[in-house]
C-alpha cells in the first residue's frame, strides 16, 4: 500500500520538478525537428480556447482577440461540478459580452456534458494525493476532448483548426497538471496520436507570446481593469453557491490578485457579515 501522506506527494512533486527544463528541451526539440516551430501565433485563424468564465480565461480571450485578430470558439465542459451552475453562469455572461465587443472574432460557444474526472470508483481516491496533486488527468481529459472538437469544426467551418490555448498563467508554470511541461506534452501527443503535426496546445499567458515573462493573476487583474473588462463578473470558488465562499483555494488565490494588483473587488459575504448588536434585557 502506498503511502498517502502529505510528506509522500510533496516528494512526489520535488521528483517531478527535477529535470524539468530538459525535458521541456527535448519535446521542443521534437516539435521543431518535425515541423519547424514549437508553437506559431494563430494570426487571423480559428482558435478554440478552453473557458471556464474564470480569471484567466476570460482575460486570455481578450488578448487572444486584440493582439492576432483570431476567430475564437469557445469551449465550455459541463463536467457535473459543484460549482457548475454558477461557473456558467459566468461563462454565458462573457460569452455576451465578447460577442458584443467582437462580433467578428466571437465564432460559437460550445458546451460539452462530460462528467470530468468520472465518479465511477471515485471513493477510492486518496484525500492527501487530491489535496496536493489535485484530481487525476482532470485537464488532460479535457484537453484530449477539445482536440476532438478541434477536428469536429475544422469540418464544419471548413477551415483548419490547428490550436487549442488554456488559461493557464505563471503561478502555473511548473505543475504537473497545468504546467508549461503539461501544456507542450499535450502539443506532442496529439501530433502523435492524429498522425498530423501542425496540431498546437499553448498557454500564452505563461510564456512570451504577448509579453516577455508572461501573466500572474495580478497582471490579469491589471489588465481587464485597463480595458473594460468586467473581471468581478468571472467565477473562481469552487463552492456550490451563489457568493463565493471566500475561503477555498480558488478564493483565496483571486482575492491574493486582487490585493497585489491594488484593485477592490465585491466583498465576499463572510467579510461584510455585520456583528450583531447584543439584545436588551
Amino acid at each position: 500500500m502506498s503511502d498517502s501522506s502529505e510528506d509522500y506527494w510533496f516528494k512526489m512533486l520535488k521528483l517531478n520538478a527535477v529535470g524539468y527544463d530538459q525535458r521541456i528541451n527535448q519535446i521542443k526539440q521534437i516539435l521543431n525537428e518535425k515541423r519547424g516551430y514549437v508553437f506559431e501565433k494563430p494570426l487571423g485563424e480559428y482558435v478554440i480556447i478552453l473557458f471556464s468564465g474564470g480569471m484567466d480565461s476570460t482575460t486570455l480571450t481578450d488578448m487572444v482577440i486584440k493582439e492576432w485578430n483570431s476567430k475564437v470558439i469557445l469551449l465550455y465542459f459541463r463536467r457535473d461540478s459543484r460549482n457548475q451552475k454558477w461557473e456558467e453562469k459566468a461563462v454565458d455572461y462573457f460569452h455576451e459580452f465578447y460577442k458584443s465587443r467582437y462580433p467578428q472574432n466571437i465564432v460559437k460557444l460550445v458546451k460539452l456534458e462530460i462528467q470530468i474526472p468520472s465518479r465511477v470508483n471515485k471513493q477510492y481516491l486518496d484525500e492527501t494525493r487530491k489535496k496536493i496533486m489535485g484530481l487525476p488527468m482532470r485537464n488532460a481529459t479535457m484537453w484530449c476532448n477539445a482536440v476532438t472538437q478541434a477536428v469536429y469544426l475544422s469540418g464544419k467551418y471548413e477551415e483548419t483548426i490547428r490550436t487549442i490555448l488554456v488559461g493557464s498563467v505563471n503561478e502555473d508554470t511548473h505543475s504537473p497538471e497545468s504546467g508549461h511541461l503539461s501544456v507542450l506534452s499535450q502539443s506532442l501527443h496529439t501530433c502523435i496520436c492524429l498522425g498530423i503535426w501542425n496540431y498546437q496546445f499553448n498557454a500564452p499567458l505563461m510564456d512570451d507570446s504577448f509579453r516577455p515573462r508572461g501573466f500572474s493573476k495580478s497582471d490579469l487583474v491589471r489588465y481587464a481593469r485597463e480595458n473594460g473588462i468586467p473581471i468581478e463578473k468571472s467565477r473562481s470558488c469552487f463552492e456550490a453557491t451563489e457568493e463565493p465562499c471566500g475561503k477555498c483555494l480558488a478564493c483565496q488565490n483571486r482575492i491574493a490578485a486582487f490585493e497585489a494588483a491594488n484593485q477592490k473587488e465585491p466583498n465576499y459575504p463572510h467579510e461584510t457579515e455585520k456583528k450583531k448588536k447584543p439584545s436588551r434585557i
